[in-house]
């Protein structure tokens, strides 16, 4: 949420409340942490450069079955480490 939220110029407020009626699915103890860092040096193994944020959202979308819906193309690496479902809304 906090990626989405600092990226607004506009319509923040709005955006807010609407964000804030999905289910917010949290990391799970430690475990995810250790698995994010995991996909990270992975990632990094195959020559794909990832930020820590987006290997941690990954893992909580991958521990909840979950897609990732996003305009960030950088998670294109990591679906290709890891079968990670995404999906690149049309702007």
């Amino acid at each position: 949420m906090a990626e989405i939220l600092q990226g607004l110029t506009k319509g923040t407020a709005k955006i807010a409340r609407y964000l804030s009626q999905w289910q917010m699915l949290e990391p799970s103890g430690f475990v995810t942490y250790r698995v994010a860092a995991a996909l990270f040096r992975r990632a990094r193994a195959k020559g794909f450069a990832l930020t820590t944020i987006d290997a941690l959202i990954a893992t909580i979308a991958l521990e909840n079955s979950a897609s990732v819906f996003t305009l960030d193309k950088d998670f294109s690496p990591i679906a290709m480490v890891k079968s990670l479902p995404l999906y690149f809304p049309r702007p």
